[in-house]
């Protein structure tokens, strides 16, 4: 079956598409630094590391989110933090059918995750077709230990992945995921969980894709813009994501349903 380049390119963007609306949401481990030669590598663990107040790092801790709005339907999905570690926690997300997992890192600065995938970007695949992405490098922090006013920051990966179209076909992926992250005040927000006072964040995330199909490059640059409010002492409870490609603009909505902090 012949796949004509407009055609390939639609597909690798529906395939994506929710990596942008879910770009400010809570998946392969960069490598640490080599040490300068001759100097031995040392670790320092710092007590309490993974203590954020925006986002509380506990055993056991669970979040159950409904999407609404995006390409392939709305769905529930449930995070628990399933380990935690003096330098780090594994979050697990749950599909109805499906389980992804994302490592992350506590650091000084704050909380970052270590993968792209997981979670619902592995999870929805449209024409079936699917993407699949390896984090070759991280910067950055997804959410700092403290946030004043107006602070802006900055998170970004390195990804190499596989795309596989629905004629089976297979071809290699590379790109960059960016993030810009704002402060943008407090406000009250209701969602099915309950009324919190939240800061409200803004992120504008830019993902550059090449994927070469048939010997033809073809690049893929998707933009979004996401507003998400946390409320201290519970996480993350809402979120509101506009993406737009190829003339497509849609709108994915998340909102927290339940929740069990131990």
């Amino acid at each position: 079956m012949m796949i004509n380049k407009k055609q390939m390119k639609t597909r690798l963007a529906l395939t994506i598409s929710l990596i942008a609306t879910l770009a400010c949401n809570l998946t392969a481990p960069t490598s640490p630094e080599s040490p300068a030669p001759n100097q031995p590598a040392e670790t320092v663990i710092i007590p309490g590391l993974c203590d954020n107040p925006l986002y509380p790092v506990k055993q056991n801790a669970t979040w159950t989110y409904f999407n609404t709005g995006a390409p392939s339907g709305d769905f529930t999905y449930t995070d628990t933090i399933t380990e935690v570690r003096t330098d780090g926690f594994t979050l697990t997300t749950q599909f109805e059918g499906l389980t992804r997992t994302q490592a992350w890192a506590c650091e000084t600065g704050g909380l970052k995750a270590l993968e792209y995938g997981g979670g619902p970007t592995a999870a929805i695949t449209t024409q079936n077709a699917s993407m699949s992405f390896d984090t070759l490098q991280v910067t950055g922090i997804s959410l700092p230990k403290e946030i004043v006013s107006g602070m802006q920051w900055l998170y970004s990966l390195t990804l190499e992945g596989t795309t596989t179209m629905p004629d089976g076909q297979q071809t290699t992926s590379n790109g960059t995921f960016t993030v810009n992250m704002q402060e943008m005040g407090n406000e009250t927000i209701t969602v099915p969980a309950g009324t919190f006072d939240a800061i409200k964040i803004q992120a504008n995330s830019t993902i550059d894709i090449v994927g070469e199909f048939q010997g033809i490059q073809v690049p893929m640059t998707i933009t979004g813009s996401t507003i998400t409010w946390y409320a201290p002492g519970v996480g993350y409870i809402k979120s509101i994501s506009n993406s737009d490609f190829g003339g497509a603009p849609f709108t994915v909505t998340t909102e927290l349903q339940s929740y069990n902090i131990p």
